[in-house]
């Protein structure tokens, strides 16, 4: 593993006790009980049995793994979208979104059929299995499917949220999971809605938008930031593609100061979608935090996120130093 030069704390202080539990044990659950609820869902994998196995033995005759061909595999999905059935297709999110990208638009988002693919291991959730298992512009590239709902999920019951969301729309869907435990957030008990973000502290100067394993990073150093006396509301955004702008115009009204961080590429992510929101609509100071393009070293995940800048450290710095400039606060050596 290659040592970072970055000098930032792993994490700041923190009166939460993190917990942390993976999202596809539970969205295997919900998968189970989906099957049970609609007779006409049929489960596709590509060589991975993880998410669908409870789900496989209630339901054996409405499972499919085509084997490692993920461009098979979706053509597989439309086809029996096609004859009236829902569709799941859940497979590791790098190869999924790489490999399948043509027929995922042309036979699936296109047409508008009712299949709801699933991404293990988004963004930079395989860690340490490198840039060939990163994958920083799935939810951008799903975005851009015609017709196509994308979820980037908090945690473990946010996801399975998420997923029974996505199933029951009647149309194409991306639902990205973490790869590994992500730290939980909700308790369970909250009403989630794919048109209302989660709002975390009340309006004030500063606030900070994030998705997916970025919120727990936010909420973190807005509680440091609160401590110096500078009010910050965080922003959770869950369903990102319908863009929630009217709720993060909203959000920014009374703020003079506005970060979005994400696990993703700024380019056609949070950061694209929060600067069309305000545009126009908004004056003040405007900080994007998201992967760049430097190669990644080999590290865990947590390590990446120091490397690029979207921790709850960097985060702080955006929010309390007017001359900090996002891409410049970490390196690696080779």
């Amino acid at each position: 593993m290659v040592p970072l030069t970055d000098t930032a704390p792993a994490a700041g202080p923190d009166s939460r006790t993190p917990e942390f539990r993976a999202m596809r044990p539970a969205c295997a659950e919900v998968l189970a009980e989906l099957g049970d609820r609609f007779d006409d869902l049929v489960v596709l994998a590509a060589d991975g049995h993880a998410l669908a196995m409870r789900f496989l033995r209630a339901h054996p005759e409405r499972f499919i793994d085509v084997g490692i061909a993920e461009a098979n595999l979706v053509g597989v999905a439309a086809g029996i979208a096609r004859s009236g059935r829902r569709v799941v297709v859940g497979t590791m999110a790098p190869f999924l979104v790489r490999r399948a990208a043509e027929q995922i638009r042309l036979d699936v988002c296109q047409p508008g059929l009712d299949v709801t693919l699933v991404g293990i291991g988004g963004g930079l959730g395989y860690g340490t299995l490198g840039a060939t298992h990163h994958v920083t512009e799935d939810l951008a590239a799903l975005a851009a499917m015609p017709g196509t709902r994308v979820f980037c999920p908090v945690d473990v019951h946010d996801a399975a949220w998420a997923l029974r969301e996505a199933v029951a729309w009647p149309g194409p869907a991306y639902v990205r999971l973490g790869a590994r435990e992500d730290e939980v957030v909700f308790t369970g008990d909250e009403e989630f809605s794919a048109t209302r973000p989660r709002e975390f502290g009340e309006p004030g100067g500063a606030l900070v938008v994030a998705t997916g394993a970025t919120v727990p990073q936010a909420l973190r150093a807005a509680e440091q930031v609160r401590a110096t006396g500078l009010p910050v509301q965080v922003l959770a955004l869950t369903c990102v593609a319908p863009f929630p702008s009217a709720a993060v115009a909203a959000a920014a009204r009374t703020a003079r100061v506005v970060v979005t961080v994400e696990e993703h590429l700024a380019a056609g992510g949070l950061a694209s979608g929060t600067a069309l929101a305000l545009a126009g609509r908004w004056h003040g100071r405007f900080v994007p935090l998201a992967v760049d393009g430097r190669r990644a070293p080999v590290a865990d995940r947590g390590d990446l996120f120091r490397f690029y800048g979207i921790d709850s450290h960097t985060i702080s710095r955006a929010l309390t130093e007017p001359a900090f400039e996002p891409g410049v606060t970490a390196c690696a050596s080779s």
